[in-house]
Formats: C-alpha cells, sequence, structure tokens
C-alpha cells in the first residue's frame, strides 16, 4: 500500500453534528471514499439521544450551527433540542450524505495493522479504511452513580438522556438525582405535572440569567432575504462569547464580576437565606459548568418541590434514604448525573501499531496531540478529542478548526504519497506540557473538583485558551511532529 498516492478510505464514527461536518468536508473536498458508521437509526447524536422535557442549547443556536451551513430559520436565541436535531437531519439530507451512512451498525473494535485500519461492528462483520476518525464525541456514554440498594427500588428510574416518554410523570412522586445542566432545564418542566418533586443536589452550581428572546418572522425573513445579516449576527455572538475568555482566569476582574453577577441572580430569585446558602456554592463561577436558567430558582420554591442537599444513602424499595435517615416516598428516579467523559474505549477497543489499546494508553492519563491525534495510532484522529472542549463559547467552532486539520492530514497523506501519519510522541508531550502549564491560570486547575478533571486533579477536557488562538494553532497540521509509518 505504501507510496500509491491513492485517495485514502475514511471511516467516521457517529453520526452527530462532528461526523456529519467531517463527512460533509470530505465530499466538499471531493473525497467520497467515507463511510460515516452510526449505531443508531437517525444521525443528531446528543440531540436524537437527549429528549427530555426542557431540552435545550445553552449556546445561541445561530452559533451553534456550521459556519458554512447557516440556519435562518432558528426559532429562538437558544434553540430546543428538537430543533437541533431538525438542523442535522436537513444538513445531512442537503449534502447527500445518507449514501454514506451505514446505520444500525455499532463499531466495537478498531485495529491497525498491516498498514490499515480494521474496523469489526457488532454483528461480526469486518469493515477497512485508511483513516479511523472518531466523532464520538467525550460525552459519548450516561452515568449512573452505584448507589446502594438501586437494585431493590420497585419504581420506575431512567438517565435524563435515555427518557422513558412511556412513563407519564402526572401525579407521582419523582426524585431527581442531580441539580446540573440536564436537571435545571427538565425541573422547571416537570414540577407542575408532578404530586410531590424532591432535587438531590450534591454541591451547587452557579448559575447566570437566561437572557433569551424569540426571532419574530420579519426577522428571520431578513436573515433569508440577507444571508449577510445572519452572518454578522453569527459573528457578534461569536465575539460576545469569546470575550467571557478572561472571566475563567484565576483572579482576574471578569471572574470576580462574574461571581457578583450570579450571587445577585440567586439573591434576587431567593429570598429564603437558608435555601440561597444551599445554593451558594464554595468555588469560582465557572470552575464547574456555568449554567444559565431564568426558572430553575423559582421551581424549587415550589410547595411540591423539596431540595435535598444530604447525601444519598442507600435506595429501597419505595424510595431512597438520605444520610440523615430519612426515607422520601418515590415511585420515579430520574438520573440527571450527566456522562462519563471520554469513556468511548469501553465500549470500542482501539489498537494501535504496537498492539497497545487507548484504554491501556490512557489508564495513567487521558491526553492528546493538539488534542485529537494519539502516539501509536497511526492516521487516527478524535474529533472533541481530550483538551478540546470550551467553559466560554461554541463546540462547533472546536469541531470545524478540527475537520480542516484532519482534511489538512489526509490532503498530505494522498499529495506527499504517505502510508500513514503519526504524531511523534517528543512532540506530544511537549504540546501536553505547553497545553498544562497554560491550564494552571485558569479556574478550572482551581480547588473545585469537577467532571473536568481525572482523579489527580488534572484536567483533560477542556482547552485552556481562547478560540481564536485554538484555529491559528490549528489552521494546518505542522507535518515536522509526525512521522511516517514504514511499511
Amino acid at each position: 500500500m505504501k507510496h500509491t498516492g491513492k485517495t485514502p478510505r475514511v471511516a467516521i464514527l457517529g453520526a452527530g453534528l462532528s461526523g456529519i461536518c467531517m463527512g460533509i468536508q470530505l465530499s466538499r473536498a471531493g473525497i467520497r471514499s467515507f463511510e460515516i458508521f452510526e449505531k443508531a437509526e437517525r444521525v443528531g447524536g446528543t440531540w436524537r439521544d437527549n429528549t427530555y422535557p426542557g431540552v435545550a442549547c445553552d449556546i445561541p443556536s445561530h452559533l451553534y450551527s456550521y459556519s458554512f451551513e447557516l440556519n435562518p430559520d432558528w426559532s429562538r436565541l437558544f434553540a430546543p433540542g428538537e430543533e437541533i436535531q431538525r438542523y442535522c437531519e436537513r444538513v445531512a439530507a442537503k449534502y447527500g450524505l445518507h449514501e454514506y451512512l451505514r446505520f444500525g451498525c455499532e463499531i466495537v473494535a478498531a485495529d491497525f495493522t498491516d498498514g490499515h485500519w480494521t474496523l469489526r461492528d457488532t454483528s461480526g462483520a469486518t469493515h477497512h479504511c485508511d483513516v479511523l476518525v472518531s466523532a464520538m464525541g467525550g460525552l459519548h456514554r450516561p452515568h449512573v452513580p452505584d448507589f446502594p440498594g438501586l437494585e431493590s427500588f420497585e419504581g420506575v428510574h431512567f438517565h435524563s438522556a435515555r427518557w422513558n416518554h412511556s412513563h407519564a410523570l402526572a401525579g407521582r412522586r419523582v426524585a431527581v438525582i442531580g441539580s446540573a445542566a440536564s436537571a435545571i432545564q427538565l425541573v422547571p418542566e416537570i414540577a407542575p405535572q408532578v404530586e410531590q418533586l424532591y432535587v438531590f443536589q450534591r454541591t451547587p452550581n452557579w448559575i447566570t440569567p437566561r437572557i433569551d428572546q424569540e426571532y419574530s418572522e420579519a426577522v428571520r425573513a431578513r436573515f433569508r432575504r440577507h444571508p449577510w445579516r445572519a452572518r454578522l449576527h453569527r459573528w457578534l455572538i461569536y465575539w460576545l462569547l469569546e470575550m467571557r475568555f478572561p472571566a475563567f482566569l484565576q483572579g482576574s476582574f471578569m471572574s470576580r464580576m462574574s461571581r457578583r453577577m450570579c450571587a445577585r441572580h440567586l439573591e434576587d430569585q431567593v429570598r429564603d437565606p437558608e435555601l440561597r446558602s444551599k445554593l451558594t456554592p464554595d468555588y469560582p463561577p465557572g470552575c464547574k459548568r456555568l449554567l444559565i436558567s431564568n426558572d430553575f430558582y423559582p421551581t424549587l420554591q415550589r410547595e411540591n418541590v423539596e431540595l435535598v442537599t444530604d447525601p444519598i444513602h442507600h435506595f429501597e424499595a419505595k424510595g431512597i434514604v438520605s444520610a440523615d435517615g430519612r426515607m422520601r416516598d418515590v415511585d420515579t428516579v430520574v438520573f440527571a448525573t450527566g456522562f462519563e467523559p471520554f469513556n468511548f474505549h469501553t465500549s470500542l477497543t482501539v489498537t494501535g501499531s504496537g498492539g497497545l489499546t487507548l484504554e491501556e494508553l490512557w489508564r495513567e492519563r487521558i491526553y492528546a496531540h493538539r488534542t485529537l491525534a494519539v502516539p501509536g495510532f497511526p492516521n487516527f484522529f478524535m474529533l472533541l478529542g481530550p483538551n478540546s472542549g470550551l467553559g466560554h463559547n461554541s463546540v462547533i467552532v472546536m469541531v470545524e478548526a478540527q475537520v480542516r486539520y484532519v482534511l489538512g492530514c489526509i490532503h498530505a497523506l494522498r499529495e506527499r504519497r504517505l502510508e500513514a501519519l503519526v504524531p511523534r510522541a517528543d512532540a506530544t508531550l511537549a504540546f501536553d506540557a505547553k497545553l498544562h502549564g497554560d491550564m494552571e491560570r485558569t479556574i478550572w486547575q482551581g480547588n473545585c473538583h469537577s467532571w473536568y478533571q481525572d482523579d489527580q486533579g488534572r484536567v483533560y477536557t477542556l482547552w485552556p485558551g481562547t478560540t481564536l488562538r485554538y484555529m491559528w494553532e490549528m489552521r494546518r497540521p505542522k507535518l515536522d511532529e509526525y512521522e511516517e509509518l514504514s511499511g
């Protein structure tokens, strides 16, 4: 296979926003030797899976969409989930991706041998490619804590990302475990329906006002007639969010202002000092994910809602017992407990050229070269890989930069007649050292513990700089950071 100069065969794992973007840009570049493997029967990823009441994006719609495929018809500044799902489906259809999509095909193993990748799906069938792109994202598998006695619970329980729509909540006694991003959206939606709602909070979160608005038909019509208006609107949103980055630096003026704004929002909406104390974090805003909501605090003050801050001790057949010994009778439990970051290797075994698996490589720490490639794993790239998440802007900006970078690597393989590109270990270590040196100045490396960090407190999920810097650094592959795999 070496030095053929042929267009590489590309396999993309996942048909969410990242996988769709990769497929579209390959097609636009004239590279049509690719397949997109999707375990479900529809595109959409996160927005296909998350259908809980009130689900919506917390990034403005016009920025949470591709720069090359503007949508003038977003209904609101913060679009509801089903609208983003429709956008995914429409864009995939517009760019003709369905001839490349392999629905109902879950890849469970990928091995690099004899100069190419061999993939195996759940049926045992094999597929082959030269370049493997994981578009499975960093938040892929729902996390449900291993609570004692859960197996004895006689009611219905499910994760917010696997919402049970056949189970009506009207008149029920419900517990929501968790009080972060998903919970603050679904709790206000279900509270008016249920008889009693218990919200179990492990740690409080900083919440800012949700400054939402509906786009009128007149505004949408102007965006349709004059696309430059929609593009200008998108750029305005981008710069407003990008300018927030200093708020995530330790001791900065904007960090102090952010805290004052969050504290004022809490004080304005929660008059009871005892409840307000329970809802006040002891860490700076942004150290954990900064949330937006106008109705979560008011919902907690409804007569049929109770905020529980005592830890869960165990489950029983009819309910939940907290650490203070109190039993709360419930018939439905919703786990709004987030996801397990970068755990796709638990359902997908990726084996590099030396026989080492990605899980083994990441056993001590999770890292990647330029957030998307790994030494020992030739022609393997991860969209939204380690340290490419954001606290202040849209990950779509990051995805598009990564897709351009991967395309640059594929062009290099073809034009330079290379068999494979694999990042050099020394270049990867240098990148990782610089990245975590920069991370030290951020509040994410502060004194709070969050899912951004591993067990040693090392932040392996977020990018420690601006998106402008990321786009500049990822504008093209630096091939001297890679080596060619000899055949």
